[in-house]
């Protein structure tokens, strides 16, 4: 049977990671809504229009992974606190 072993340091290291990561996709959403998105935004043309769309709704699922990384930053968390409760013991 395998064996995982749970660390202090690795579950510090996954919520580092997950923060930077969610920082980075953070801003990369608002690079491309802000520089991408407001020179299409008043053009008429049906495929700019559709290519808006597409992206407001990729947006959205990002900024919903966003929230993924936040959870898995937050459960990290709770294993590092159980670490500590148990370590202490």
């Amino acid at each position: 049977m395998a064996r995982i072993k749970l660390s202090r340091e690795a579950a510090m290291k996954a919520i580092s990671y997950s923060d930077e990561a969610r920082n980075e996709l953070l801003t990369n959403i608002n690079v491309m809504d802000n520089n991408v998105n407001s020179h299409f935004a008043s053009l008429q043309d049906p495929t700019f229009k559709k290519y808006l769309e597409l992206s407001g709704q990729m947006q959205e699922m990002l900024k919903q992974v966003s929230g993924k990384m936040d959870e898995i930053s937050e459960y990290c968390q709770g294993v590092v606190r159980w670490i500590d409760d148990f370590s202490d013991v």
